[in-house]
């Protein structure tokens, strides 16, 4: 080779991994849980301080600091519906949450509890289950019953998947639009959820900040079909009685009290066909 040539092929290849390092900063992630974009953070400080879980059924955005998920994300078939009251129902440490990012892992200043020790940490929300007797006060956010007939039906153990709920919402309203949502299915090819806590009702939630506790307000969900969206705000106090349909709310709302975009690059409209479908008039 012609050594007056050498310096042009460096510079070329210098500039051929330019471009490709650009592109590969540029590309877009399609995460099919989420209808192709998860839920976009508001503030740049809680993006810097949440880690993006993909499973096979549900994603999370985990909050560094307070250790519970901002925000889960599922895709629900008439296909993965089951029966589940013989599988197993003991929490587990999230494994994906032990895999450091690629960037050095963010600590909490405030709970200082790194994404990597959620797990190890003996805060109420870390890799050691929850004492027996609190059970009954913690709920899934992706239920078990919805993909019950798949080989990932354990992933909706892991702790990230978990909440603190009182019993009277979680076997009440809560519980009652997971069913009508599972019994949607026979007429729905698929339905996107996103669901998470609320811990201001009256104002815009710091996501980085654990001043507001561990235990949420209220609880958000948002179901979408080929219509549109219907979202919903459970009051934690709500009483069991309740019905699901008189918790509906709009979703900038729900925007505002979660600091997310919850359906970025999605024009959809709030569906009244979807809520007739859920016995919404």
């Amino acid at each position: 080779m012609n050594h007056t040539h050498k310096p042009f092929i460096a510079v070329l290849l210098m500039a051929i991994l330019s471009l490709f390092t650009q592109f590969a900063a540029a590309q877009s992630v399609v995460v099919s849980q989420c209808q192709g974009q998860c839920p976009i953070y508001q503030s740049a400080d809680a993006a810097r301080n949440s880690k993006l879980l993909i499973h096979h059924v549900y994603a999370a955005g985990l909050n560094s600091q307070t250790g519970l998920a901002d925000w889960v994300a599922y895709r629900m078939t008439k296909e993965a519906v089951g029966l589940a009251s013989l599988l197993s129902r003991s929490w587990q440490p999230d494994r994906l949450v032990e895999i450091p990012d690629e960037l050095e892992i963010i600590e909490s200043t405030a709970a200082q509890v790194s994404l990597a020790s959620i797990s190890q940490s003996d805060n109420p929300y870390s890799g050691i289950s929850p004492p027996t007797q609190q059970h009954e006060n913690r709920a899934r956010f992706a239920p078990i019953t919805s993909f019950a007939n798949t080989p990932y039906w354990a992933d909706l153990n892991n702790l990230t998947n978990m909440v603190p709920m009182p019993p009277l919402l979680r076997l009440g309203a809560w519980l009652r639009l997971e069913q009508s949502l599972n019994t949607l299915l026979s007429l729905e090819d698929e339905l996107y959820v996103i669901t998470g806590p609320l811990f201001l009702i009256t104002g815009a939630l710091s996501a980085n900040s654990a001043a507001a506790g561990f235990n949420p307000a209220a609880y958000f969900k948002v179901v979408v079909d080929k219509s549109g969206y219907a979202a919903f705000v459970f009051r934690e106090d709500l009483e069991q009685s309740a019905a699901y349909c008189d918790q509906r709310s709009p979703l900038d709302q729900i925007e505002q009290m979660s600091g997310l975009i919850l359906l970025p690059g999605i024009k959809n409209n709030q569906s009244s066909s979807l809520q007739a479908k859920l016995s919404c008039h």
